[in-house]
């Protein structure tokens, strides 16, 4: 059996007092990685424990394949702007054609995840079913692209995709109850802070 400790690529460790070794400069850097490997895995938990078989408590496994955004990508801050619902399909209210809101998205970012908060103000039209105030959950970032969800006062909720590029954000939106699409249309905001 050869012995590893005569391979040059292996660092040589001679104990100086009890629990201590005394490490080359090649072992040190070794033991500093294998220090900030284990400090990772404690803090972030995630990668060994599900290869492991424990409980992982980190972010489900969707959101760790996701590629982190870029870094001009950031999507925080108040953005205000206006959402103008279309006439297309069968809208459940016909007299929402171009119905016109003011919105403002307040967004919070977590790496591709986004958080935060809706308003609606009277455009040429009243916010819908009188929604004026709203939740942002289950926001993703991915590539270049936005969306989420807007959790609304009366049980609805409208899904937001866009793709946001420098202080604009505008695309498109559908909003459900029930089950079915109750209005859609399109939004464009710019960001104030």
């Amino acid at each position: 059996m050869r012995d590893d400790r005569s391979n040059p690529q292996f660092p040589r460790c001679s104990r100086t007092v009890p629990g201590e070794l005394a490490l080359g400069v090649r072992g040190a850097v070794i033991s500093e990685v294998c220090r900030a490997l284990v400090l990772m895995l404690i803090l972030g938990g995630g990668a060994c424990a599900a290869k492991t078989g424990a409980p992982a408590h980190s972010a489900p496994p969707t959101a760790a394949t996701d590629p982190p955004p870029a870094a001009d990508s950031t999507v925080a801050g108040v953005w205000e702007g206006t959402s103008t619902s279309n006439c297309e399909s069968d809208p459940s209210d016909p007299g929402r054609c171009n119905a016109q809101q003011k919105i403002t998205l307040t967004m919070f970012q977590q790496g591709n995840s986004i958080t935060g908060f809706y308003k609606c103000a009277y455009g040429n039209q009243v916010c819908r079913h009188l929604n004026e105030t709203g939740t942002i959950r289950d926001g993703k970032l991915k590539h270049t692209r936005l969306m989420f969800r807007v959790m609304l006062e009366d049980g609805s909720m409208c899904l937001f995709t866009g793709r946001p590029a420098a202080n604009e954000f505008e695309g498109g939106y559908e909003c459900l109850q029930g089950g079915g699409i109750i209005e859609q249309g399109i939004f464009q905001t710019r960001r104030t802070y």
